[in-house]
């Protein structure tokens, strides 16, 4: 049952789900679902993500029967490693005939509904991943002022983090990137979503995170209303004119 106002699809990059699905399930009306499937990614390293790419069709044929009326496609080092998403979500949109992005084309759009331009970032992932993760992000016009990560590769070990380890961090690197306009922090199994209006709080900047752009993006794409309040400015915005 999808209530009145349908449901997201999520094309998450790692299992188990559980905590993913508890964050979303916190910022989601009553009458909205998210429908997940699995790319079964364990580690941060280009053997995980090739195989996660050979099974994007069966995952987003999984939200076709779930009878998604959007899809996200998460794995937002899968994209940055392959340097674009036209591809994924070109596919995904073959396939499931209703409007998708991928989870880092959901956190672009909400830099881009605060008119950001310098940003920071704060990620749970190695040096090498960062470094291309901030390539990318220049490469589409934006002006990376700070960024530092926690060097973990394994998806596990980022979803057993304290919630007070994102926060620590984010503040950290905005602190020490006093230019930034926004503040960007990737990946779904990284615990920020509780964290994110505090943030936002102690640092004076808005806050964009992969969980909390994935059901913005959604909610605005189907009409689903704004959330429930108390996770960060986003909420408050529209999305971007195309």
């Amino acid at each position: 049952m999808y209530g009145a106002r349908g449901s997201i699809g999520h094309v998450c990059p790692s299992i188990p789900l559980d905590m993913i699905l508890n964050e979303v399930q916190r910022m989601l009306p009553e009458d909205v679902m998210m429908v997940y499937s699995s790319l079964h990614v364990q580690q941060l390293r280009q053997e995980d993500f090739d195989r996660a790419l050979s099974l994007l069709d069966e995952a987003v044929g999984h939200m076709v029967d779930g009878e998604a009326d959007c899809i996200v496609v998460g794995g937002g080092p899968v994209v940055t490693a392959i340097g674009s998403d036209e591809g994924v979500v070109e596919r995904t949109k073959e396939i499931s005939k209703v409007p998708s992005i991928s989870t880092t084309g959901a956190m672009l759009a909400g830099l881009d509904s605060f008119g950001a331009k310098k940003v920071a970032i704060a990620t749970p992932y190695p040096e090498e991943r960062n470094v291309l993760l901030k390539r990318y992000l220049e490469a589409r016009g934006y002006d990376v002022v700070g960024v530092k990560g926690l060097g973990i590769e394994r998806a596990a070990e980022i979803a057993r983090l304290p919630f007070e380890t994102p926060y620590e961090l984010a503040v950290e690197v905005a602190k020490a990137s006093p230019d930034a306009d926004a503040m960007y922090i990737p990946c779904a199994r990284f615990p920020v979503v509780r964290s994110i209006d505090a943030i936002e709080a102690e640092v004076g900047i808005p806050v964009v995170t992969s969980t909390q752009a994935m059901v913005w993006w959604g909610l605005r794409t189907i009409d689903g209303g704004d959330g429930v309040p108390g996770h960060g400015r986003l909420f408050e915005n529209e999305l971007p004119a195309a």
